[in-house]
């Protein structure tokens, strides 16, 4: 049995559509061979017909066009006056380096000058005698053709010896005439000086010019009076023929043609203290890829490495690069002074000198809103790095303090006197690392606090948003600013009790507290997966990487990819590059150099800190110093030997929530370790954990007050 095809009621019949197919064919096959031009006829035997061009679109590129008067009136080859008058910064650099080098050069030759009379004294004599000598070879015409005359005598021709001799004294004739004139003037002049109508200022300054000239015309020209003071360094002048060797060199590139300096922007000038260079390359290079290969890079200028400083451009196609080469290492270059060194004052909500870049120039660093993290290998100088950043909020007085610095080197002793007390420490004790873990529980509580204080503030109109600024902060002292700074942090994290409750802590401040006003500093020379947990560094705003060895530790620090993306912290050399790392959280990675400030600086700064402050450092609202033994024995059940840490973590924090609503039972064996009071295993309740015994902490609660007394 079969059954009839399904058909459309709207299709036509089959007839018809076939015709329909066979004329469509027909009318493409007469196109075809009209295009080829063939007649019908043969067309019909054709096996094979031309298909109909296919049009894919107009031209893609669009017709040159004249720019229009707004776009001339834009363009502009450079800034109308150079960067060093317009900058501040630079003008007082340039300004200070004005004096430094005229007070160089004055004093070298203050220092030098009995050296100097010595040879005035040894030359003048000699001087005086040569210009005698040439003084009568000229009155004479001796000298004027001698050499022809001695030649005449010479062949033994006395007629032209003798017109040469009559042509040699009719020179003469009027030249002794002269010289007697010069002569009585000279003499006169002498005994005008030598008069007692003349001060004696005039009379020893025209003596000693004399003798100088005397000493100079008499020196050999080998020998010049006064020492040279100035010596003009030897550097490499950035050209285009030497641009393109050096980015030849890293292998990148095949051919020198394609490296194109782009119209406007590419021509070499002068940039600071170097020239700077943009530069076009190739398809498929990136500017990324030079920057890795800096050695190579260097290698083809034939200039150091911190002489060369290849940048990818923010805001541009990846694969337009910026090279800029310094007139001389930028390690043998003196950093400007810090601006603050010697006065001024800073705001926490607006930003502050740092450091500065490769070429000299000052880069600034901002607190609100934000939190900072420095790593790098000992000696890459991350202490010294984030102690600029807590000297320069030393100087706003609203800041508080509370700085740890848990490597116990006494690298930031100076802020203890703006630090209240309990909110500063210095060591590698079980102590120091317990007060740092209650400041962090501290600031969790202040995080708790300060948010329905600044809504408050901020509903009647002192903010649109429920951010702290300077008017809130200054209204209300409970809502100053916190810059709390820990050294060595991984101590904290990595410790086997209360790491895990820190890590937590931190976690928690660097994404509340930056809205509240607290800015964890934090740094670390031990840069892996457990010392830097992605929860904390991943929060941070402002990172930066010092000296490290290897990409690892890099995107570590400043973020996965980083080193990808071009930032080279190991090409800084751990203790010549102290202080130099790459920085992110700017919108771009930079280069940058901490502002050198030593102890004796560090220590003026606080004290400058503490007057503007008029003396006090406390918050208005610091918790009440507690001591955890007594509290302990408060809790404590009489009954009871010994106890688990849970079970006492309990009964302090329903008894004294303001100060232990977060601590852990690891905390507390922390706390307690600090105080000298080893954790052990405690039968309670019918099982063994880890706990202490009441007689434990008696005798360490006695102990304390025995050495206080």
């Amino acid at each position: 049995m079969t059954s009839d095809p399904i058909t459309n009621p709207t299709d036509p019949p089959p007839d018809e559509k076939a015709a329909r197919i066979v004329d469509l064919a027909q009318r493409r096959a007469d196109r075809a061979a009209a295009a080829q031009g063939l007649s019908a006829a043969d067309a019909a035997d054709a096996e094979t017909v031309t298909p109909d061009p296919v049009v894919v679109g107009g031209p893609v590129d669009p017709p040159e066009r004249r720019p229009d008067l707004a776009e001339v009136l834009d363009r502009r080859s450079g800034p109308v006056l150079p960067v060093w008058l317009t900058d501040r910064y630079q003008r007082r650099d340039m300004l200070r380096r004005a004096v430094s080098a005229a007070g160089y050069h004055v004093g070298t030759h203050v220092v030098l000058s009995p050296v100097y009379a010595g040879k005035v004294a040894w030359y003048a004599p000699k001087g005086a005698a040569r210009l005698f000598s040439r003084v009568l070879g000229w009155t004479s015409a001796e000298t004027g053709n001698w050499h022809l005359r001695q030649d005449a005598a010479n062949r033994n021709d006395p007629k032209t010896w003798l017109d040469l001799d009559r042509h040699r004294m009719r020179q003469a004739s009027w030249r002794w005439w002269v010289t007697g004139a010069a002569t009585l003037t000279t003499g006169g002049g002498g005994m005008l000086l030598a008069a007692d109508v003349t001060p004696w200022s005039v009379k020893l300054a025209v003596l000693a010019a004399g003798l100088v000239g005397l000493a100079r015309y008499g020196r050999p020209l080998d020998k010049p009076i006064l020492a040279r003071t100035v010596v003009r360094p030897i550097y490499r002048k950035l050209t285009a023929e030497l641009t393109r060797k050096g980015i030849m060199a890293t292998g990148l590139v095949k051919r020198p043609e394609d490296i194109v300096f782009p119209a406007g922007v590419g021509e070499i000038r002068r940039d600071g203290p170097g020239y700077l260079a943009i530069v076009d390359l190739p398809d498929g290079v990136i500017a990324v890829d030079v920057v890795e290969e800096r050695p190579k890079l260097a290698g083809g200028l034939r200039l150091p490495m911190d002489q060369v400083w290849p940048e990818v451009m923010p805001r541009e196609h990846p694969s337009r690069l910026a090279l800029w080469v310094a007139d001389r290492p930028v390690s043998a270059m003196k950093q400007p002074p810090w601006p603050l060194l010697r006065g001024g004052q800073t705001d926490y909500f607006k930003p502050f000198v740092y450091g500065f870049d490769p070429r000299m120039r000052p880069v600034e660093y901002r607190m609100d809103e934000r939190n900072s993290l420095f790593a790098g290998f000992p000696g890459s100088g991350k202490s010294l790095s984030a102690r600029v950043v807590l000297a320069g909020m030393a100087l706003d007085p609203l800041v508080q303090f509370a700085v740890f610095d848990l490597a116990g080197r006494g690298d930031f002793d100076a802020f203890e006197s703006l630090c209240p007390p309990d909110l500063f420490g210095s060591g590698a004790d079980e102590g120091t690392k317990a007060n740092a873990y209650r400041m962090l529980m501290w600031l969790l509580k202040e995080c708790d606090v300060r948010g329905p204080r600044i809504k408050h503030y901020a509903t009647q109109g002192m903010n649109s948003e429920n951010k702290l600024n300077r008017a809130i902060a200054a209204k209300d002292a409970r809502l100053r600013p916190i810059v709390a700074a820990v050294d060595e942090v991984q101590e904290l994290i990595t410790d086997p009790e209360i790491g895990k409750s820190a890590t937590a802590a931190m976690t928690s401040i660097v994404k509340r507290g930056r809205a509240l006003g607290i800015h964890l500093v934090l740094m670390t020379q031990r840069i892996d997966n457990q010392s830097l947990p992605k929860g904390v560094t991943s929060n941070i705003a402002l990172r930066t990487c010092l000296a490290v060895p290897s990409h690892v530790e890099t995107d570590l620090a400043l973020g996965t990819g980083a080193y990808r993306q071009g930032a080279r912290p190991t090409q800084f050399e751990i203790g010549v590059d102290a202080g130099w790392g790459v920085r992110v959280g700017y919108g771009q990675m930079s280069a940058v150099r901490a502002a050198y400030l030593d102890r004796a600086a560090v220590e003026r700064i606080c004290a400058r800190g503490v007057a503007l402050r008029g003396g006090t450092t406390g918050p208005a609202d610091l918790p009440a110093t507690r001591d955890v033994l007594d509290d302990l024995r408060a809790v404590w059940v009489p009954a009871e030997r010994g106890q688990h840490w849970d079970t006492l973590a309990g009964r302090l924090a329903d008894r004294f929530p303001e100060a232990y609503s977060a601590v852990t039972p690891e905390a507390l064996s922390a706390l307690v370790r600090g105080k000298g009071v080893e954790s052990r295993n405690v039968k309670s309740g019918g099982s063994t954990r880890k706990g202490t015994y009441l007689a434990d902490i008696t005798a360490a609660a006695q102990q304390r007050e025995g050495d206080a007394g």
